[in-house]
């Protein structure tokens, strides 16, 4: 009987004993439940701060801007942190893949600030909320009045006048010479900061993000490139002679960035004969196109985005009468990685916004999806950076 209970004892005792943590995962998980708790509470703040400053440029969201940025870069990049996140990384095989993750995104949070440097990150910083502030407040001016984003937006979309075409989109990259400077100081400040990590440079940091190597990325882009190349060609031939048509123009050598209609030339709209949805807007308020867009992703069985995002997001845009200024690109924001979620966009009822509404609003469901108990904050973010894109 006793060899017996002898070995019911040892039965259920070796299990445990196989999943008990080992010293170093004990010590691990301490110190990430630190890392986590102290990263959640001045990613909020610091959120709200730079919430503000988008949504209200002013000096006095500036300051509270780099203010609570300074915070956050001190915590994220204190050497305490960096220290134990590297020495228990040296026993990687000893820890379990979450941790690992944690502690490899913990050093990637750091090397944004390292505070082995506090100098050249408070510049950093200050560099940074200058740069923002210049972009979130700028006026775009056409023949020395004042236009919108939207209006650039619209006059590139409709217009057949290839000089009023050309006036707008130059007046869209006025913004370019008013950045320039301060990026040149950024661009030398964000290559400090990198190299404080032992990135060569602040590329390499990013690239690092996706989990590869600066090499790695380029021979996968060089890939894609030369993969894609002949069906480029192909297209961008193809559309040079449509839009020659369209403006009545001969066939260009390079398509002039003004006779596509978007800005950037991240889509080319209107080369063909398409559905024109935008007559199902007409009479609609912009309060529809968003609501539409929640409708799509309840509609697929996602649960609706929380109250508070209709409360606190900037959905549309500034009215004529006001002298407020906020950022005209559209962003979804994850305030405090958990339920405080809230878009910024200057929704207008066309066709336009609502492919934009249905975008951004995508970014909120993938935030609530990250907000569940056994996702820790710091890993509360897409599988890399362009993944939500």
């Amino acid at each position: 009987m006793f060899r017996l209970q002898s070995f019911v004892v040892l039965f259920l005792w070796f299990p445990l004993a196989l999943i008990t943590a080992s010293p170093v995962q004990e010590r691990a998980d301490h110190f990430l439940a630190l890392a986590n708790a102290g990263y959640q509470a001045l990613y909020r703040v610091n959120s709200e701060a730079q919430w503000a400053a988008v949504t209200d440029v002013t000096p006095e969201h500036d300051a509270a801007a780099e203010a609570t940025g300074k915070a956050y870069a001190a915590f994220n990049g204190n050497p305490a942190i960096i220290n134990e996140a590297r020495e228990l990384l040296t026993r990687e095989k000893e820890l379990s893949e979450l941790t690992v993750r944690q502690l490899k995104q913990l050093l990637l949070n750091a090397a944004e600030g390292p505070m082995t440097n506090p100098d050249l990150v408070a510049k950093r910083v200050t560099a940074e909320t200058k740069q923002a502030s210049i972009m979130n407040g700028f006026e775009f001016k056409l023949n020395g009045q004042k236009i919108t984003a939207n209006q650039i937006d619209d006059k590139l979309e409709k217009s057949p006048d290839l000089s009023e075409r050309k006036a707008v989109w130059e007046a869209s990259k006025e913004i370019g010479p008013a950045l320039k400077q301060n990026l040149i100081t950024l661009r030398d400040l964000r290559n400090g900061v990198a190299k404080e990590m032992e990135y060569p440079d602040y590329f390499s940091l990013e690239v690092a993000a996706y989990g590869m190597t600066t090499d790695e990325m380029l021979k996968m882009l060089e890939d894609w490139m030369t993969t894609l190349r002949p069906l480029y060609l192909q297209l961008h031939t193809w559309a040079k002679y449509k839009l020659a048509e369209k403006f009545h123009q001969p066939v260009p050598k390079k398509i002039p960035a003004h006779w596509i209609s978007n800005r950037w030339a991240q889509e080319w709209p209107g080369l063909v004969e398409a559905a024109n949805i935008d007559k199902y807007f007409e009479g609609r308020k912009p309060e529809w196109t968003v609501k539409t867009a929640e409708q799509f992703y309840t509609g697929l069985g996602f649960p609706p985005l929380p109250g508070s995002f209709w409360q606190k997001s900037d959905l549309y845009p500034v009215p004529p009468n006001e002298k407020r200024k906020k950022n005209t690109h559209a962003s979804c924001w994850h305030i405090d990685l958990e339920h405080d979620i809230r878009s910024l966009q200057s929704i207008e009822p066309n066709a336009r916004w609502f492919f934009t509404a249905h975008h951004e609003l995508g970014h909120g469901h993938y935030f609530m999806a990250y907000t569940r108990p056994e996702v820790p904050y710091v890993l509360r973010l897409g599988a890399a950076p362009g993944f939500h894109e």
